[in-house]
């Protein structure tokens, strides 16, 4: 699998499994086998996440991802950056590396690994890694309309994250209602 497949995959995985636990969780399901689901595509949201926003030791991080792309100084895209993400999400460097730090020690003590003995006082909220991989995701998508401008023939997928994003919606509400 090629990086470029690797990054799509991972963020896709992270925003399906955002759209599909919070649809769970907005339906306050209590029974079944839903709330197990639930519980599993925000393990999944977690982990995913991480593989790409997580530390800088992962292969799959943006930022090793990102500094082997050059952008000419005159074309439009903006490099992808740590400020880019607080900017689209509204919010401090202090509260991205709040979310951040919550976001590895979830991963690390409930998730990947069972470390019992460390108190979590929160879970993260995964709007935010949704969010994050939305953003991320059209940043791809336009670093691929750069490739074709420099001269690469490369076939980018003609859904939006917005279209991705509310086929998860649809597949999610399908799956619930049996519809």
């Amino acid at each position: 699998m090629n990086e470029w497949d690797q990054q799509f995959g991972l963020v896709h995985d992270c925003l399906r499994a955002c759209v599909y636990g919070d649809f769970l969780a907005r339906e306050k399901i209590q029974n079944g086998a839903w709330p197990s689901i639930r519980d599993m595509c925000y393990a999944d949201a977690v982990i995913s996440w991480n593989s790409v926003f997580g530390g800088y030791n992962n292969e799959t991080h943006w930022k090793k991802f990102v500094s082997k792309i050059s952008i000419p100084k005159e074309d439009k895209l903006k490099p992808f950056d740590q400020q880019m993400i607080i900017g689209y999400l509204g919010i401090t460097d202090q509260e991205w590396e709040k979310f951040h730090k919550i976001m590895g020690d979830v991963r690390n003590t409930r998730i990947a690994h069972l470390n019992v003995k460390q108190n979590l006082h929160e879970l993260p909220n995964i709007t935010w890694a949704m969010h994050s991989c939305y953003l991320y995701r059209e940043w791809l998508i336009q670093a691929l309309h750069l490739g074709n401008r420099l001269g690469y023939k490369i076939k980018i997928a003609d859904q939006t994250t917005k279209q991705v994003v509310n086929e998860f919606k649809s597949q999610i509400k399908s799956a619930y209602t049996g519809l």
